[in-house]
């Protein structure tokens, strides 16, 4: 299938900005779904996810593109349409696969710290935690994590001296996490 790719690069700089491109085309029955990412950070960086904008769309039948937004796949018109053909998946990183992905990036995702705690309660058992706000911290280069359990804050704080990044512990049930050296 024809796409008029400089249009769609257009719809993209229109919609979400010129510090995003093409990335990958999501086939279904009915529509093309073309998404983006962020020209200077890997795919599963946070820093290049927008929340809100979805992807282009291309209407095979009316031959029309058109933005979507994330409520268009939750209870709109292209609910269900990019799963038609794929099963849902946990990915279940291994600790050694989470500390290869930080290392690449060179950044931490909240997504890590909750992985990285998903393997400590598989160990540990269930307990509870949070991440939290403090305007003293800038929240896209720190993560504030709580626990009431103290082994878990060891356990951040041991993964970060590991990585050589900067953390702060602030009681024992509060830790500070940087997320890029």
């Amino acid at each position: 299938m024809e796409i008029d790719r400089d249009l769609v690069q257009e719809m993209i700089n229109d919609f979400v900005g010129t510090d995003y491109v093409i990335h990958e085309f999501i086939d279904s029955s009915k529509y093309l779904f073309i998404t983006y990412k962020h020209k200077e950070f890997y795919e599963d960086d946070e820093r290049g996810r927008l929340i809100g904008p979805g992807p282009i769309v291309y209407n095979k039948e009316t031959k029309e593109y058109k933005t979507s937004g994330s409520g268009d796949f939750v209870c709109g018109e292209y609910f269900g349409c990019l799963n038609e053909d794929q099963e849902q998946t946990v990915e279940n990183l291994s600790v050694e696969e989470i500390k290869n992905n930080i290392l690449r990036r060179k950044f931490v995702n909240d997504d890590d710290i909750w992985n990285l705690e998903h393997i400590l309660k598989k160990v540990k058992g269930d307990f509870n935690s949070h991440l939290t706000k403090n305007r003293n911290y800038n929240l896209s280069l720190h993560s504030i994590y709580c626990s009431e359990n103290t082994d878990s804050i060891l356990y951040f704080e041991n993964f970060w001296i590991e990585l050589d990044l900067k953390y702060e512990v602030i009681n024992p049930n509060e830790i500070v996490l940087w997320k890029k050296r």
